[in-house]
Parts: structure tokens; C-alpha cells; sequence
């Protein structure tokens, strides 16, 4: 098993933490892009929250672990929203502006939109 993966291990069994991760990746040399996916536990473990109100009066509450977010995002490249209530709102825009948050570990809104009809959209950490 080479250093990365040693060192990934270590942050899955929460041996180390993301930023003992880094420096040990930063100390071996390797490259910080590498380092992107080296997530905190105790984010991966904070609720993504999808939240939207439309002028028909259909209300979606949709909470899941971020680590579980990140997962659907890998294999389907989708979030789990009922885009039927999400017309005329950019959904790839959406998805590229919530993975970046992700990476980022971002806590807070991610997307706040109320639509020309009305139709308001909150995507966010808590």
C-alpha cells in the first residue's frame, strides 16, 4: 500500500485528522491536488439539507449525511431532488456550484434561489 492510501487509512479509522493528513501528504510531496479529497470526519457527518417551497404548494425536505451526498454525487451525478419542482432553475450549475462546496467543506447555504415564480430553493450544511 503506498503513503497516500496509508495515510487515508489513517484519517478513515480517525487515527489522524484531515489536517494531520495534509501535512504528512505536504511533507512526502504530494501534490496538493491529491489532498482535495482528504475529507474531515466529523463534516462528512454534518446533515446536507435540500429544502424547496413552490408556488403549488409542494414542500421538499430532503436531509441526508454529507459523506452519503458526496457518494450520490460520484455515482449518479445527480442530487436527490424532484427536478419537476426545479424547472427553469440551471441544474448543472447547481450540482458544479454544490460539489465545489463539498470539496471545499463549506458549512452554511450553498444555494438560496427564489425563482421567478415564486419557487424558492435553499440547499445547505448545518
Amino acid at each position: 500500500m503506498d503513503e497516500k492510501l496509508r495515510i487515508l487509512k489513517m484519517v478513515e479509522d480517525k487515527t489522524i485528522t484531515a489536517k494531520e493528513a495534509a501535512s504528512l501528504m505536504d511533507a512526502l510531496g504530494i501534490e496538493e491536488t491529491e489532498q482535495a479529497y482528504v475529507s474531515s470526519p466529523s463534516y462528512d457527518k454534518k446533515m446536507f439539507r435540500i429544502i424547496v417551497d413552490s408556488v403549488n404548494g409542494d414542500k421538499v425536505n430532503i436531509q441526508f449525511p454529507v459523506n452519503a451526498v458526496r457518494r450520490l454525487l460520484k455515482v449518479t451525478g445527480k442530487l436527490p431532488i424532484p427536478e419537476k419542482e426545479l424547472e427553469g432553475f440551471d441544474l448543472n450549475e447547481m450540482l458544479s456550484a454544490v460539489s465545489e462546496c463539498l470539496d471545499a467543506q463549506i458549512n452554511g447555504d450553498f444555494v438560496n434561489v427564489t425563482g421567478a415564480d415564486g419557487t424558492v430553493v435553499r440547499i445547505y450544511v448545518e
